[in-house]
């Protein structure tokens, strides 16, 4: 069914029915309890509608990186257990035990910060690797024994982090899941029952079966953003969708330009469609997650090179079952396309390629079940709860 929002000139489909197919397929692979990982806005999906599908669907747990995106769940009335990554700060313990949220315990520093607030529980980080945050083998053993004389912190959880799942070589990650089992076994030995172990994100509790232990933390495979999963057999579906109504057509006559810089010239009448989507909302921008090398440079620049040459260095968006290119430069909130002979109208409905993670937080998202929708997050929302 096609949803084209009232008051709305861009946004964000995002369909719960897909979010909690893809939890169930997962789930009903991995056979395990699921933390439901939610973090950076759900991926760019938000938040608060994905955690509450996620809790519905079965997740034990969810997960956000910082405090301020747990107090969110919990303003929003999300009662579930939720982990939160980042190591609590001396000024942050109390919203902890406020709240009721589970903090990540990392090492002896971060014990002396949360000693003195009671009603405390965390999850023990352990280093296996990663070496961003957690407790190394050397220093678990003052740790436990500081954790079994602290009345006010309780330990509930363990867990590591795998640096290499999504690759080839998985020497570095069976090394991982090795050292984990020994901490876990002498974590066991000192005595602390109760404890839910978890180091399998979604790669690894794909891949790797032995790493799945309590639980598993579970992200971009939920999202569809895992094409791994297919070799599992487990089939994902797509539940976003970033759409768009077009604000203008135009016409051009040979030898007209179109946008900053002029960087495109009409070589012929043309008609172009005005779309409300720019760079600012995420369109075209991609995340720069590793370091550049010689290498990258060189591979970038041939592969550049080969579509200037071949005439496929382009970008698109999509109207119906039609590609539309996009002309000249983008700009903050708008792009212009190509729909000559199309009789695109003003208000017509266009798909927007968009990364996930990149789009802005602005863009209001909404939220469909069986179809229709469910839910809105943005400032006109109460345009969708008239009558």
């Amino acid at each position: 069914m096609s949803v084209v929002p009232e008051g709305l000139s861009h946004w964000i489909e995002v369909d719960l029915d897909k979010l909690a197919a893809n939890f169930s397929a997962v789930q009903d692979l991995v056979q395990t309890p699921v933390i439901a990982v939610v973090k950076n806005d759900a991926y760019g999906f938000g938040a608060v509608e994905c955690a509450k599908t996620f809790v519905a669907a079965g997740a034990a747990m969810l997960a956000v990186t910082t405090l301020s995106e747990a107090l969110e769940l919990r303003e929003a009335g999300i009662t579930a257990p939720v982990l939160v990554f980042l190591p609590p700060q001396a000024d942050e313990a109390a919203y902890f035990a406020e709240y009721g949220l589970t903090a990540t315990l990392d090492g002896i520093d971060t014990l002396q910060r949360l000693a003195a607030t009671p009603g405390l529980a965390c999850h023990l980080k352990l280093n296996t690797g990663m070496n961003r945050f957690g407790a190394n083998m050397s220093e678990l053993p003052e740790l436990l024994r500081a954790l079994a004389d602290c009345s006010n912190v309780r330990l509930t959880g363990v867990y590591s982090h795998l640096a290499t799942a999504l690759e080839h070589d998985e020497a570095f990650a069976r090394q991982q899941l090795a050292e984990f089992s020994r901490q876990r076994e002498l974590i066991m030995q000192a005595g602390f029952k109760g404890v839910c172990f978890h180091l399998a994100n979604s790669a690894g509790a794909l891949k790797f079966p032995a790493a799945r232990f309590d639980a598993v933390r579970l992200g971009s495979v939920l999202y569809a953003q895992l094409n791994l999963a297919r070799q599992f057999g487990v089939t994902l579906a797509e539940p976003f969708c970033a759409k768009a109504k077009v604000a203008a057509v135009r016409e051009l006559a040979p030898g007209d330009t179109v946008g900053y810089g002029r960087e495109f010239a009409a070589k012929r009448s043309m008609q172009v469609a005005v779309v409300p989507f720019g760079y600012g909302d995420g369109f075209g921008v991609q995340a720069g997650a590793r370091p550049i090398t010689v290498k990258d440079s060189v591979q970038t620049l041939s592969r550049n090179l080969g579509k200037l040459a071949l005439g496929r260095y382009h970008r698109f968006v999509y109207y119906q079952d039609k590609t539309l290119e996009v002309l000249g430069r983008v700009a903050m909130q708008t792009l212009l396309c190509d729909c000559t002979g199309l009789d695109i109208k003003v208000g017509d409905v266009v798909k927007v390629p968009l990364r996930r993670t990149a789009a802005s937080a602005r863009i209001p998202r909404v939220y469909l079940r069986s179809g229709a929708v469910c839910a809105v997050r943005s400032p006109l929302a109460a345009v969708f709860r008239r009558g």
